[in-house]
């Protein structure tokens, strides 16, 4: 539901609720009248024939009252505002879309939340933007250790960095006349809209923590207008001083984004796969809670596929279970606590859910049933599943595990012997979909206008002063050794979890 279910489907189910709501003169008490009674989702909005003047201000009044987060994240809807009119104006009065399209970007990116999002009808403006910005690589890809190196975990064959001497595992010194450290930080990841450039699913999106945020600011170091030029200090493995060269960005198509990723996504598919390690534990891949084949439905096929891996574990007698969910797409919130039911002897909370209702401009504590008999519920729980299986659970996470995908992992983390495992955490980014802005040029900008709460009714999971969704138990260290064979290709948080199930 978080981020499957299309407005059109949710405004539907909504419509039925309210019928069912009136037909049965349904009330909390039983005596006195609901105030969820007559909820209604707040509507689409379409300012495409407006100016992109006049868009801009109608946008920026409904999203800020409209979006989940505003008070969560404290953001400041007056300061974007004056930030970004007097740039929106700017570009209606040149006639500049670039700048129309890139003044939409940073603002929509100055939220720190992944389920709001920039889109395009026409993706010809960000795809000139983003090769202008960052259509050029100087052939590597780089990381920040543990230890607080930068280092350059992988080169390309025959590019600026090669050709510069420069081998893979070189420590970068200074880049353009700076500290490393310091020119990754200097960089605006809202500013460059190089998503396209990574061949990347989905629209433009803001980064939720700041971990992701500086991912994203590492990977674009190494990318820059082609032609443009940069002086690195670097010092190859084995050398005791450092040497300097200036590499030239030359246009790779985007190869270097695709050397080293934190945060990689698998294919976009609702197909569950598993299998038994040679290790002997049991290894089942969910890549996203939404069935394909059954839109705005509950995933009756993803449960029954993750049914038929828990069964055939049980079955085989595994010591324990390892669940990856790096770069879960998301999907139905019923779907996840049901996952996590598998695991669980007892029932549990999982959530009780908060939707912007448009009758009066305030956020309503209702939880929308995704199935059964009831319109509405109390509260999302984890129900025991069968077949149970009470060992060791760890579950596989990185920054690209989004939405209803981070809820197995905050659900499995709860359990004794349930661990989470990754380099980095889930995405942070938990709230409801379904809001929606049409804008002048074939733009829209989308954000969630319903947010999970926990049963003390605290936000669970979003992002907060950059910090955010499930943190691992057990980190895996980002050493030379790891990052380097991580960037070879070998899955280090698959073998780093296997050892947490071994005891080392």
């Amino acid at each position: 539901m978080k981020i499957a279910l299309r407005y059109s489907i949710l405004a539907l189910f909504c419509s039925i609720l309210l019928l069912l709501f009136s037909c049965s003169g349904w009330s909390e008490s039983g005596t006195g009248t609901d105030s969820r009674v007559g909820f209604t989702y707040p509507d689409l909005a379409n300012y495409s024939a407006l100016t992109w003047t006049d868009a801009f201000k109608a946008a920026h009044d409904k999203f800020s009252h409209e979006y989940a987060f505003g008070d969560w994240k404290g953001v400041d809807w007056p300061g974007l505002y004056s930030s970004f009119l007097p740039r929106i104006m700017q570009a209606q009065a040149t006639g500049d879309e670039e700048a129309y399209y890139l003044a939409l970007h940073e603002y929509v990116c100055s939220i720190p939340d992944g389920h709001i999002s920039l889109s395009a009808e026409n993706a010809a403006v960000p795809t000139a933007l983003a090769k202008e910005l960052a259509g050029g690589g100087f052939g590597m890809a780089v990381a920040e250790l543990d230890d607080g190196r930068v280092i350059t975990a992988a080169v390309i064959p025959d590019s600026p960095a090669t050709q510069a001497g420069m081998t893979v595992g070189a420590e970068i010194i200074t880049w353009g006349g700076q500290p490393v450290k310091t020119a990754i930080g200097q960089i605006n990841v809202g500013a460059i809209p190089f998503k396209i450039l990574t061949g990347a699913f989905g629209n433009e999106n803001p980064k939720a923590t700041l971990v992701l945020n500086r991912l994203e600011q590492v990977r674009l170091l190494t990318r820059g207008p082609v032609g443009s030029s940069v002086q690195v200090a670097f010092k190859n493995p084995g050398q005791v001083s450092s040497q300097t060269a200036t590499l030239t960005a030359v246009d790779d198509a985007g190869r270097s984004f695709s050397l080293l990723n934190f945060a990689p996504r698998p294919d976009f598919s609702d197909q569950v796969d598993y299998r038994i390690l040679p290790e002997g534990y049991g290894y089942v891949l969910v890549r996203m809670e939404y069935d394909m084949s059954n839109p705005g439905g509950y995933p009756t096929r993803i449960y029954q596929q993750f049914q038929e891996a828990i069964t055939s574990f049980v079955s085989a007698g595994v010591p324990g279970v390892i669940v990856d969910l790096r770069g879960n797409y998301g999907g139905s919130d019923q779907l996840a606590a049901d996952l996590c039911g598998f695991f669980y002897s007892s029932p549990a909370f999982y959530e009780e859910q908060e939707y912007f209702d448009k009758r009066n401009g305030l956020f309503l504590r209702i939880t929308v049933a995704e199935r059964g008999p009831d319109p509405i519920i109390d509260n999302v729980s984890i129900e025991p599943q069968t077949p149970y299986f009470g060992g060791p659970v760890v579950v596989l996470v990185n920054p690209s595990t989004t939405s209803s995908g981070e809820g197995p992992a905050m659900g499995i983390s709860r359990l004794p012997n349930g661990k989470v495992i990754g380099f980095h955490g889930t995405n942070g980014s938990f709230g409801m979909v379904g809001g929606e802005i049409a804008l002048p040029g074939g733009y829209a900008i989308g954000y969630p206008f319903g947010r999970s709460v926990n049963q003390y009714g605290v936000i669970q999971l979003d992002s907060r002063n950059g910090i955010g969704g499930v943190t691992p138990d057990f980190r895996v260290p980002k050493t030379l050794e790891n990052v380097l064979a991580f960037a070879a290709g070998i899955d280090v948080e698959l073998q780093y979890a296997i050892g947490v199930l071994q005891g080392q």
